[in-house]
């Protein structure tokens, strides 16, 4: 029998995870997850802070945990497209850091001309 234990999800996320992992912890579709933290955090407010605890308590999923038996991630087109995510994800992060050193620099310069 196979474990099962409960991940952040790597496949279905729209922040770190939380609702695809529990939804698939439970066996239920993510979006009623999500919709149930929305409600439950305009009722109450206290998902969010139980949500980012969560993010930084739960363990990411594995990226073997959805791969069928008998699969070798390394000799086949899916770990070619995980690749291909991780710099996809890396590539935005460099752009969003070089903007914001632009950004910076531009008010820097801003800054100067305004001191005259």
């Amino acid at each position: 029998m196979m474990e099962r234990r409960l991940y952040r999800s790597q496949q279905d996320k729209r922040l770190f995870g939380i609702c695809g992992g529990i939804a698939r912890f439970l066996g239920i579709d993510s979006t009623l997850v999500r919709v149930g933290v929305v409600i439950l955090t305009v009722c109450t407010g206290i998902p969010i802070l139980i949500y980012l605890l969560l993010a930084m308590i739960m363990p990411k999923e594995p990226r073997w945990s959805h791969a069928p038996e008998g699969f070798d991630p390394y000799d086949s087109p899916y770990h070619t497209q995980t690749r291909m995510n991780d710099l996809d994800s890396e590539i935005d992060r460099l752009e969003k850091r070089a903007l914001v050193q632009e950004v910076y620099r531009l008010r820097e310069e801003l800054g100067k001309y305004k001191g005259i």
